[in-house]
């Protein structure tokens, strides 16, 4: 019963816990927008957060419009967020919010805090 057990939590475990939690491997594959590959193994999840927030804030006070960027993405909670543990119709969610945030910023792309919100949408929820 209990191997049951393990193997039904393995089953429902993320197939990628280890890649959004683990920094055992991150010095030689972290991929990254804004640094290299060497520099994002240094900063972690908590780090992009406070930088990509600062981003935002920074954008959102020079253009009204951005302030339509669906601030969960950028929540606390949002680093717990692993898109592949969500159900379909959470996931579809998120990827319309995600694919709205990409669009309003796109035209600031050039822009540094543009680059941090991009380095947190990317690190965190994988988006491309």
């Amino acid at each position: 019963m209990v191997s049951s057990l393990a193997a039904q939590l393995a089953q429902a475990a993320s197939i990628n816990v280890e890649f959004l939690s683990s920094r055992s491997d991150a010095k030689l594959n972290t991929v990254s927008y804004l640094f290299s590959s060497r520099e994002a193994a240094d900063h972690d999840l908590d780090a992009i957060l406070a930088l990509a927030q600062n981003g935002l804030a920074q954008l959102c006070a020079v253009e009204s419009v951005l302030s339509e960027i669906p601030r969960h993405l950028f929540s606390d909670s949002s680093r717990n967020t692993d898109r592949t543990l969500l159900p379909p119709d959470e996931l579809a969610q998120l990827n319309k919010d995600l694919a709205m945030a990409l669009r309003l910023i796109s035209p600031y792309l050039l822009q540094s805090s543009a680059a941090k919100i991009v380095e947190w949408l990317v690190r965190r929820f994988r988006c491309a």
